[in-house]
């Protein structure tokens, strides 16, 4: 009881976080041809495309990324309990961008990925100067703001059950332990294995 009453004191569990997963379609209109060019089934279209998705994909890590979405909570009067940097994370295939916003709280994670949409969809050319002028936001939200509650790590699920056994695994190595060393005798057999004669016994009292 002691053991685990000291577990349950000293064990801290972890705070809960929320996950919002956004994909986006990411591509570039075509460039007007002139009369009988050829344009290689738009090859070159989807090959711009997939060099975007992967300039915005390593962009949205970088600091100077989350600072402006941050400006844009704070013009919004949404104050935030910690940096972003870290919380906004993205990963791209081909022309699909897949944008992570982590937090511990669901509804400033919305807000958190809100503004990184309003970023992304305002603000392109200051992170790539060669989309000046293409007349239209290169990125198109495909799925709803929901926040997801993320499963708790592994360690904060077997913390508790691990602290108790070993607990209890020390617990029983000290008990015997100090059985092996105790240096009193309690029983008639312990001083015959020590070769002396026993001449009485005083009764043991119930």
């Amino acid at each position: 009881m002691l053991i685990l009453a000291v577990t349950l004191l000293t064990t801290r569990p972890g705070s809960p976080s929320y996950v919002v997963t956004m994909s986006f379609a990411v591509g570039l209109p075509p460039e007007p041809l002139r009369e009988q060019a050829y344009n290689y089934d738009r090859h070159y279209n989807w090959l711009a495309s997939e060099y975007v998705t992967q300039g915005f994909s390593l962009i949205i890590s970088k600091g100077a990324f989350a600072d402006n979405v941050a400006k844009r909570l704070a013009q919004r009067d949404v104050t935030l309990p910690a940096p972003l940097m870290g919380a906004i994370r993205s990963e791209y295939r081909s022309s699909v961008m897949v944008v992570y916003v982590s937090w511990p709280d669901p509804e400033q994670a919305a807000q958190i990925a809100q503004a990184v949409v309003d970023e992304l969809n305002e603000n392109y050319e200051a992170y790539w100067p060669q989309l000046k002028g293409v007349g239209a936001s290169p990125v198109r939200l495909m799925d709803p703001i929901v926040p997801v509650p993320t499963a708790a790590p592994l360690r904060d699920r077997f913390d508790l059950p691990a602290r108790l056994v070993l607990g209890l695994l020390a617990g029983a190595a000290l008990v015997l332990l100090w059985h092996h060393f105790d240096p009193v005798i309690r029983e008639r057999r312990e001083i015959e294995h020590l070769g002396l004669n026993v001449i009485g016994e005083i009764p043991e009292r119930f």
